[in-house]
């Protein structure tokens, strides 16, 4: 929330350095910049999570590739002898083309390509260590949750989305769309022991992981 509070009162600053055009609203030209951050709407116990950031660049009036970014850090202390990493990346390279530009307004139609990953690891020094999972394992028939399970991943999105740029500097967003991807869960050793190797689950889900889109042009 703080990086949404810097962005939003630069965007703003930039705003004001121009009356004359934010009274009239921006245009989006060929070799513009751009950087936005995305969030999702009510997502886990937040009422907005704002949690990418993603660059676009205009090569032409209608076409515009761009490059997403996310990547969250947790490491706990749960108890003196017990550390848990859970650590994950994505990356969405892509590119827009934009199906109307009427003046300030655009709407586009999008597609990325998704890489990430996800590191996990429960490190004590008075029980087992687990690498590819925060979680003990216990019996031979176990099944790691996926929330708590290191993976590797890929796939695709497909998305539309439309956009009002309220200034020279300044604009706003929405984006909707559908992914498909894989997640290559790791290997899961115990004390250094393969305990479960690797299985690979495919997914297709709604993506709201844009519906919310914040940005400014950078030049």
């Amino acid at each position: 929330m703080v990086l949404t509070a810097i962005l939003i009162s630069g965007s703003f600053l930039y705003a004001q350095d121009d009356p004359d055009e934010s009274s009239a609203g921006g245009t989006f030209d060929p070799g513009d910049l751009l950087i936005e951050i995305t969030g999702t709407p009510f997502s886990g116990s937040s009422l907005l999570d704002f949690g990418s950031f993603r660059a676009r660049y205009a090569v032409t009036d209608v076409i515009v590739p761009r490059l997403g970014f996310g990547m969250t850090v947790n490491t706990t202390q749960s108890t003196p002898d017990v550390v848990t990493n859970l650590n994950e990346f994505e990356v969405r390279p892509g590119c827009e083309y934009h199906l109307r530009v009427d003046g300030s307004f655009r709407s586009y139609a999008a597609l990325d390509v998704i890489l990430g990953g996800r590191v996990a690891s429960r490190e004590s020094t008075t029980g087992s260590s687990v690498s590819g999972s925060t979680q003990i394992p216990s019996g031979t028939n176990y099944g790691f949750s996926d929330t708590y399970r290191g993976h590797f991943r890929y796939g695709v999105a497909v998305g539309a989305g439309a956009e009002y740029h309220l200034s020279s500097k300044f604009y706003i967003g929405a984006e909707i769309g559908f992914q498909f991807y894989n997640d290559k869960k790791n290997e899961v050793s115990v004390d250094g022991e393969v305990y479960q190797g690797t299985v690979t689950n495919s997914h297709a889900s709604v993506n709201t992981q844009n519906t919310i889109r914040i940005g400014f042009k950078l030049f």
